[in-house]
């Protein structure tokens, strides 16, 4: 493995922001996850998913989790 990849992938290059409330999520262990237009998007928690899924256009970045 290339020193990069090891770099990337101890920085948590798999981390990607819940588009709900803007938390970091890793998306390789993510335990809530939907699939909308082909891309798979990870939340931190049931309500961000649940309100990405009745709204996924509305991606509010909203206070869900304090």
């Amino acid at each position: 493995m290339a020193i990069l990849d090891l770099i990337k992938k101890a920085m948590g290059s798999g981390s990607v922001k819940d588009p709900v409330c803007g938390m970091s999520v890793d998306l390789a262990t993510a335990q809530f996850k939907s699939v909308r237009d082909g891309k798979e998007y990870g939340f931190c928690s049931q309500a961000c998913k649940d309100t990405f899924d009745k709204e996924p256009q509305k991606s509010t970045k909203s206070s869900c989790c304090g």
